[in-house]
């Protein structure tokens, strides 16, 4: 059965919203679970906790991993610096290869070495830290580890002490939302375009916009329609066909 065997015949931009909404949820739903599987971990432990500890989680990750299957290409957690004994900065994060099966990233997270990598300036990361609420950082391409456009989802993960342990996340890859939302976009009949906070370009059924491309000399007379869940917005072009 095709995706586009089950839609109304007449898909309005409010519907396609709605879409966006639904699929970014089951994303925090996952994310919320991995936290949960943190602060329970974290509850259960007499002393402060080492990176040897967190091990445990590796099954609710490669759980939440396989249930969203290709939507999720790497999801785990990502430590605040300090909480931890032996490390200033750590993350479980997993991702699965159909050959090689899980595989645990590995990141530099020497403040001396020239590859360093600070996750504690990145949005995805401190805005979660900053404000107490969820985040989607991208659409970026990840040169780190997929090499390709993804979208980061990430909630944060506290104590009841209010202390912030870090981040529950996921990347989420651009193909991955395409493939479960342009069907609906295309049978829209519009041209509609799903952007971020800062007027980017995340997909949409107008090839003259692709991909992290800016839409700042899109026409505005069409108002955006927001998408509760995540800060993107829906942007109506018009028909998709052209004259």
């Amino acid at each position: 059965m095709r995706d586009t065997d089950n839609l109304p015949a007449s898909v309005t931009v409010e519907s396609l919203a709605h879409a966006v909404t639904k699929l970014a949820d089951e994303v925090y739903l996952s994310l919320e679970t991995i936290g949960t599987a943190l602060t329970t971990l974290w509850n259960g432990l007499i002393e402060k906790p080492r990176s040897t500890d967190l091990a445990p989680l590796r099954e609710t990750i490669l759980g939440e991993l396989e249930r969203r299957g290709k939507l999720f290409h790497g999801a785990g957690v990502v430590l605040a610096d300090g909480v931890l004994v032996d490390r200033p900065l750590y993350l479980e994060w997993w991702s699965l290869d159909v050959q090689r099966g899980p595989q645990r990233l590995t990141l530099e997270l020497n403040p001396q070495s020239e590859y360093f990598y600070d996750y504690t300036g990145m949005d995805w990361f401190a805005i979660p830290r900053d404000h107490g609420k969820r985040w989607v950082y991208g659409p970026n391409l990840d040169y780190a580890c997929s090499d390709q456009y993804v979208c980061t989802f990430a909630v944060p993960v506290t104590i009841t002490s209010g202390t912030f342990l870090g981040i529950a996340g996921a990347d989420v890859p651009v193909a991955a939302i395409e493939e479960v939302l342009l069907p609906r976009f295309r049978a829209s009949g519009q041209r509609v375009l799903l952007v971020n906070d800062e007027g980017r370009v995340i997909m949409g059924t107008d090839p003259e916009f692709t991909t992290g491309s800016k839409t700042s000399r899109m026409d505005r007379s069409a108002a955006a329609v927001p998408i509760e869940a995540v800060p993107w917005s829906l942007r109506p072009l018009g028909s998709m066909a052209r004259h």
